[in-house]
């Protein structure tokens, strides 16, 4: 800020500016103006005079800001800002600031507007600057009046304000939407419609006077009115409209006193209007439900009334004393089976069917006076059971039960039908026996409710040889047979307590809930087989059946149905693939039962925190003596229990589902560290075993497709080994799969060759390229001649067929030699490398001498 010293600067007055600020000081303004982006500020020296205070010193922008608080700084960039795209020459800026830094603080407001023209340069404001004091800083009546108008055209209330003869001078927009009005329209009655002459207001005489009274006597009134819309719309679809609202009629009065303007504010009342026509309909509605009701409606009174401080006993007993009948319709006359109302009125509870009503009382007074879908039985005079469902509440008044409202619902269909979906649901459809769930339910009743020395057995049957009738006689006579079973157990059972089952197929149950010792249940069982064993006549076919028993013991073996089961179908399958007849559960024929458990518990969370690694073993060609690859094995070092043989949990996988999150973190890792080699400039492969489960998966091609683009490893560089019995699981599936893998140019080879069955006819068909002879046959090669002649065979029939020849198990120099003689291509074991870790592997690359080094 600048004083008369700034005569020289460029933003400096002329004596006709001196003039002119000399005049404008003479009435309290000042003319001022300010470059922000250079920070120059120029006002006008004599303002400072005017102001009584000292504006030495400032004399630029950074200084004149020094005097004002951050709100004012912030106001003041607001209205004089740096925006390049604001160029908005025409409007009036103003802010009023209050200069903290001077002694009084004096308030000012600055106002002004952008500039603009060839010789102004930067972004500069100017105009004039007055005191707060000044009258052109204190806004007069219009100003508010235009604010007034502002915040009236947003309110969301619909409002129009009139003059003090009624005539309508503004309107805002939601009176213009609850109206129907365009904007235009509504401009046009401004100035001409008068709401004191309009026809719905004229033809209500009430209404006319109440509104009066509003512009004659400044009357505050609220009216509840209708308005319908065809007084000012001609459209048929507004105006059969009906617009029901409150109106507040509010005067505005000037500094004298008199009405000036009324504001009239609506409140549209249509949705209540409705509400209230709906709920009127509802009642009529609802006396029409009671009459036509599909449901019983009735009303006990309590005559006399029961306090309901009694205790519940003798609440029960006065309720059924008092209770009378003094309302129902229609629907409970043919429920009770009478001919009108009079023959049932004043009756009370005991008379009305129930066959236990002292309880469903009982429990209405525990149930805070009130029943939900409460289920009620009531006999005929024949004795015969109808089934209801009560809904009902119970008047309390001044701490006595007066009455109960209540609806019945006749259930019997209902109850009829789902008493035979459950004896449905219990037995077997074939042989109308109890079924697995009946029998577990019975199980379970039993363990629920038996004493601590009672014994039970649970006999799991199994028929033996079954198939072959089905095969031989055709199913209808297999299913005959099945429904003879049943009847030949049951005479079994005529002496003894328990429940016969048909659990599927041709297995059977017989459940002993009560036994004196394990050895009744075995004499028990050898009856069964006896009577299975006696012959059957199947419509002119007579047969004999065997069938092999399994029985577990609870609580001794197993405390649920569950566990028994289990327990029972180990020990029947022992005795059948010993041919015993009839077995006792042992843990000697389960012994990797809870290990199994653990250890997919355990495998899954393996995987998850890395506990797996992968060992590698080298494979050679004996013909060049060099190593071309490895095989990927994997291992397992568990946190707790250290080294877990793969043998202990990869069969296991192979029975879940884990087995393809296995497969699949094998897959990365192996492919990943092979990329690892080849970026060291080794040209290795790495071989993977794949499981019967893995090639039933139509999804391996696309994991390995994705996994070889991942880390970008030619196809060629990677070996997957299949085993035979993998393949004949479902020869069609597994073709498919081989064939998409071969696609993808991924290596194949037939693993543990020689220990499967069946695969020479497919291996022909086969897209393999490798065949790998099992080390049971090479290890003992040169002590036994047979086994020499099965690998000497077993190359020459690879070689015919244009496959590779892989020897495993060799582990000494002795069988290398013997192998290379014979032909053999390749060759893994001992003797040329154990299974090592990767760390390990890479020092073996150097070391063994079986690689040649890149140069």
């Amino acid at each position: 800020m600048q004083d008369s010293s700034f005569a020289g600067n460029s933003m400096g007055y002329s004596p006709g500016d001196l003039a002119i600020d000399k005049a404008l000081d003479a009435s309290g303004i000042a003319s001022w103006n300010m470059d922000v982006i250079s920070g120059e500020l120029c006002l006008c020296p004599e303002f400072a005079e005017s102001l009584s205070v000292t504006l030495a010193g400032i004399e630029r922008l950074p200084d004149f800001l020094a005097l004002l608080s951050k709100t004012d700084k912030y106001l003041f960039f607001q209205a004089f800002n740096l925006d390049p795209q604001d160029q908005d020459t025409e409007r009036l800026r103003s802010c009023d600031v209050r200069l903290a830094g001077i002694e009084g603080e004096p308030r000012v407001r600055f106002i002004g507007r952008l500039q603009t023209g060839a010789d102004i340069s930067g972004r500069r404001f100017s105009g004039l600057v007055v005191s707060a004091r000044h009258w052109l800083a204190s806004p007069g009546d219009e100003y508010a009046l235009q604010l007034l108008s502002g915040l009236f055209a947003e309110s969301p209330i619909p409002s129009l304000i009139t003059d003090k003869h009624g005539i309508l001078l503004h309107m805002n927009q939601s009176m213009e939407r609850l109206f129907h009005l365009s904007h235009r329209q509504a401009e046009s009655a401004a100035g001409f419609y008068s709401i004191l002459r309009d026809k719905r207001v004229c033809a209500d005489t009430e209404l006319s006077e109440a509104i009066r009274a509003v512009y004659d006597s400044g009357k505050i009134q609220t009216i509840e009115m209708n308005y319908s819309l065809g007084n000012i719309h001609r459209s048929r679809f507004i105006c059969d409209k009906n617009l029901y609202f409150r109106a507040n009629f509010l005067p505005i009065r000037d500094a004298q006193g008199n009405t000036e303007r009324v504001l009239v504010q609506l409140q549209d009342l249509s949705r209540e209007k409705s509400a209230r026509d709906a709920l009127q309909e509802s009642e009529a509605s609802y006396k029409a439900f009671i009459t036509n009701s599909s449901e019983a409606i009735w009303c006990y009174d309590m005559q006399p009334p029961v306090p309901v401080t009694l205790e519940l006993e003798e609440q029960v007993k006065r309720i059924a004393r008092s209770a009378r009948l003094v309302e129902a319709n229609k629907v409970l006359l043919s429920m009770l089976g009478a001919q009108s109302l009079d023959d049932i009125l004043g009756m009370g509870l005991v008379e009305s069917g129930s066959t236990n009503y002292v309880f469903d009382i009982d429990y209405f007074v525990n149930n805070q006076y009130e029943m939900i879908d409460h289920d009620i039985v009531r006999q005929d005079p024949r004795g015969k059971n109808f089934y209801f469902q009560i809904c009902c509440t119970g008047i309390v008044e001044e701490g006595l039960l007066k009455r109960v409202w209540g609806t019945t619902k006749d259930i019997t269909a209902r109850r009829r039908y789902e008493e035979k979906l459950r004896y449905q649901s219990f037995h077997d459809s074939l042989t109308s026996l109890p079924n697995r769930e009946k029998l577990y339910f019975d199980m379970e009743t039993c363990f629920e409710q038996r004493s601590s020395d009672q014994i039970s057995a649970l006999l799991l049957i199994d028929l033996d040889r079954f198939k072959e009738i089905n095969d031989t006689l055709g199913h209808n006579v297999g299913d005959q047979l099945l429904r003879l079973i049943g009847p030949r157990l049951a005479h079994e059972m005529a002496e003894v307590p328990g429940t016969v089952a048909r659990l599927g197929g041709d297995e059977f149950a017989v459940f002993l809930p009560r036994i004196r010792s394990t050895h009744q249940a075995v004499v028990f069982g050898h009856r069964l087989l006896d009577a299975l064993a006696q012959e059957f006549d199947l419509d002119g076919f007579t047969t004999q059946i065997s069938a092999s028993i399994g029985i577990a013991i609870s609580p001794q073996q197993a405390q649920d149905h569950h566990g028994l089961m289990r327990y029972a179908d180990i020990a029947m399958y022992y005795a059948k693939s010993q041919m015993l007849g009839l077995s006792i559960y042992s843990p000697e024929y389960d012994p990797h039962s809870a290990k199994r458990l653990a250890i997919v518990s355990e495998l899954g969370r393996a995987i998850r925190e890395n506990q797996l690694c992968l060992y590698y073993q080298p494979k050679v060609c004996l013909d060049e003596k060099r190593c071309y690859g490895f095989e990927a094995l994997i291992r397992w070092i568990h946190p707790e229990l250290g080294f877990v043989p793969p043998g202990d949990f990869i069969p296991i996988a192979e029975l879940t589902s884990l087995i393809h999150q296995l497969t699949a973190w094998v897959l990365e890792k192996a492919i990943e560290q092979c990329r690892r080699w080849q970026d060291q400039g080794m040209t290795l492969s790495v071989a993977v075993n794949l499981s019967a489960r893995n090639l039933m998966d139509d999804n391996i091609p696309k994991l390995v497709e994705r996994l070889l683009i991942k880390y970008q490893l030619p196809a060629a560089r990677l070996e997957l080994e299949i085993t035979e019995s993998s393949i004949m699981t479902d020869p069609t599936r597994a073709l498919r799969n081989l064939d998409a893998l071969h696609e993808l140019g991924v290596h194949l080879s037939i693993d543990d060759f020689g220990t499967g069955y069946s695969s020479l006819a497919y291996l022909k068909r086969l897209p393999v390229q490798t065949l790998k002879i099992d080390n049971s046959f090479v290890r003992n090669m040169l002590e036994d001649l047979q086994d020499e002649v099965i690998v000497n065979s077993t190359i020459n029939l690879a070689h015919n067929l244009g496959l590779t020849v892989v020897a495993e198990g060799v582990e000494n120099e002795a069988l290398l030699t013997r192998l290379s003689e014979m032909g053999c291509d390749e060759a893994q074991g001992y003797f040329i490398g154990r299974p090592m870790a990767a760390l390990n592997a890479d020092e073996w690359i150097v070391e063994s001498g079986w690689i040649k080094q890149p140069s």
